[in-house]
C-alpha cells in the first residue's frame, strides 16, 4: 500500500531532521526525499516548513513513544533502550539522531516544534518515572531518576554521533542501571 502524500512529507521531514537538524532541513530536500511536488507541501501544510516541522515532531513523538512503551515493557528496559539506540546509530553510520532533540534545539527557527519536543520529553519522563515507581523506587526519586535517564541517554546519543562510536551509549546504559539498582527497595 502506498503512503499518502501527507505521510510521505512527514516521514521525509522527520528523517531529514534526524540527520541535519531543523535548520539543515531544506524544503527542496523534503521534496526530493518524499517524491512529491512543492504544491503538495502547501496543500497539506498551509503554514509551510514550520507547520511541517511541527507536525513531523508530533508524529515522530507518537512513533517514538510507542517504541519507548515497548522498551519499558521489557524485563531490562535500560539495556533494551541503549541497545536500540546503539543499533540505530550503527545502522545509519552515526548520521541519524533523535528528531525530538532536533526540534528541541530549533527554538529560534521553529518555536512550536521546540514546545512540542518539550511536551514529548515530559511524557517520556513520566513514563520512565512510572516504571521506576512500579519497580519499587520512591516517587520523588523516580521522577529525578527519570530525568537523569532521559537526559543521559539523549546526551549519550549526541556524543556517540560526534565520536562515531556506540561506546557513550553503552557506558551510559551500564551506569544508569547501577544507579537505578542503588535506589530500589529490597
Amino acid at each position: 500500500m502506498s503512503l499518502r502524500v501527507r505521510d510521505r512529507l512527514l516521514i521525509a521531514t522527520s528523517e531529514l531532521m534526524r540527520r541535519h537538524g531543523v535548520a539543515g532541513t531544506a524544503v527542496s530536500e523534503i521534496l526530493t526525499r518524499s517524491g512529491v511536488s512543492r504544491r503538495s507541501i502547501y496543500l497539506n501544510f498551509p503554514g509551510g516548513k514550520l507547520e511541517l516541522v511541527d507536525e513531523a515532531t508530533r508524529a515522530s513523538g507518537e512513533e517514538l513513544t510507542k517504541a519507548l512503551d515497548a522498551v519499558l515493557a521489557t524485563e531490562d528496559p535500560l539495556t533494551e533502550f541503549t541497545q536500540m539506540w546503539s543499533a540505530l546509530l550503527t545502522e545509519t553510520d552515526f548520521d541519524a539522531g533523535c528528531p525530538i532533540v532536533a526540534a528541541a534545539l530549533a527554538r529560534s527557527e521553529a518555536p512550536q516544534a521546540a514546545d512540542q519536543a518539550g511536551n514529548i520529553f515530559a511524557s517520556w519522563r513520566d513514563r520512565i518515572a512510572h516504571l521506576l515507581v512500579d519497580r519499587g523506587i520512591e516517587p520523588a526519586i523516580a521522577e529525578s531518576l527519570a530525568v537523569t535517564i532521559l537526559s543521559a541517554i539523549e546526551g549519550a546519543v549526541v556524543i556517540a554521533q560526534a565520536q562515531r562510536s556506540t561506546q557513550p551509549v553503552d557506558e551510559v546504559g551500564v551506569r544508569l542501571a547501577e544507579l537505578v539498582r542503588l535506589h530500589m527497595r529490597e
